[in-house]
C-alpha cells in the first residue's frame, strides 16, 4: 500500500511540475516569439545572383516594400552582432523592453531626408534620432542595415531589379560581410547612441552560413519599421518609418500596459 501511495504522489508531483513549467513559459517575456529556425534567409539568391525584374520584391509580392508579417502575428527571434562583435538576441532584449526595428541604408533617399511629402517627410535619420531620444528609456530601438535600395551602377536595387540611382547612390551593392560592415560604419555617427546598430549577416561572416536572415524574414524594404511587444507579437508595422506615426504607435502600446514585465 505504501508503494502505491508513493507512486501516486510522485505522479502527482510530476504533473504539477509540468503544469507549473508550462504556465511559467506561457507567462514569460517573448512567449509568443517564434524560434530562429523559422527564419528565411538567402532570399532572391542574393548575393550569388543579382536582383532583376524577375528576381526582386515587386516580382514576388506585386509591390515593395512588402513586410512578410503583419500585426498580431508572432515575430521571429534572431541574433545579430554589432560592429564590436557583441551578439544581441531579440528574445533577450524583450526581457526588459519592447523592441522597435527600423531599417535604414545609406542610399535610401527617405533615410537621407530627401522626402517632403507624406510619409517621407519624417523619415530621415534625424527623425529617427529624435524618436530614439524621446523613447529610449522605455523602448529598445534597433537600427538594422540590409541591402542598398539605390546602389550605384551597374548594380540593381531589390525593389524592381533596376538601376535607380539618386544623389546618395555613392556605393555599390554590398555582397560580403566586410562590405556590409562598411555600410554600417557609414551610419554609425548618425545613429543615436542608445540605438543598437546591427548589420544583417552576409557571406563571409564568422557567425552563421545565413545571408540576410532578418531582412528576408521581417524587412523586405528600405525603411520599414516594426514594433515587437514584450510577449513577442508584432504590435505595429509600417512600410515607411515616419516619426509621428511610430510615436503614436509607441504611445498606444505603452499606454496599454503591455510594455511592462512583472515577472
Amino acid at each position: 500500500m505504501s508503494d502505491r501511495r508513493t507512486g501516486r504522489g510522485a505522479r502527482t508531483m510530476m504533473a504539477l511540475a509540468v503544469v507549473t513549467s508550462f504556465a511559467s513559459s506561457a507567462d514569460s517575456p517573448a512567449a509568443k516569439l517564434r524560434p530562429q529556425t523559422e527564419q528565411t534567409s538567402d532570399c532572391y539568391d542574393f548575393p550569388q545572383k543579382n536582383f532583376h525584374r524577375d528576381n526582386c520584391v515587386k516580382a514576388t509580392y506585386g509591390a515593395s516594400p512588402a513586410i512578410p508579417m503583419g500585426e498580431g502575428e508572432a515575430a521571429i527571434d534572431f541574433t545579430l552582432h554589432d560592429l564590436a562583435g557583441t551578439p544581441h538576441t531579440l528574445s533577450h532584449m524583450l526581457e526588459s523592453k519592447p523592441v522597435l526595428l527600423v531599417w535604414g541604408m545609406w542610399t535610401c533617399p527617405a533615410y537621407q531626408g530627401m522626402g517632403t511629402s507624406y510619409p517621407f517627410d519624417e523619415s530621415s535619420y534625424m527623425d529617427e534620432w529624435e524618436l530614439t531620444e524621446r523613447y529610449n528609456a522605455t523602448v529598445q530601438v534597433v537600427h538594422l542595415v540590409g541591402p542598398e535600395p539605390h546602389p550605384t551602377q551597374p548594380d540593381t536595387n531589390f525593389d524592381s531589379g533596376k538601376m535607380l540611382m539618386n544623389y546618395w547612390s555613392t556605393i555599390r551593392q554590398r555582397r560580403t560581410w566586410e562590405g556590409r560592415l562598411e555600410s554600417a560604419k557609414m551610419l554609425e555617427e548618425i545613429t543615436h547612441p542608445s540605438a543598437l546598430l546591427l548589420p544583417d549577416y552576409m557571406t563571409g561572416n564568422p557567425y552563421t552560413h545565413k545571408n540576410q536572415p532578418v531582412w528576408c524574414s521581417m524587412g523586405l524594404g528600405a525603411r520599414t519599421a516594426m514594433l515587437i511587444g514584450m510577449d513577442g507579437s508584432v504590435e505595429y508595422t509600417s512600410d515607411w518609418f515616419r516619426k509621428s506615426d511610430v510615436a503614436t504607435a509607441l504611445d498606444t502600446y505603452l499606454a496599454s500596459g503591455k510594455g511592462a514585465w512583472a515577472g
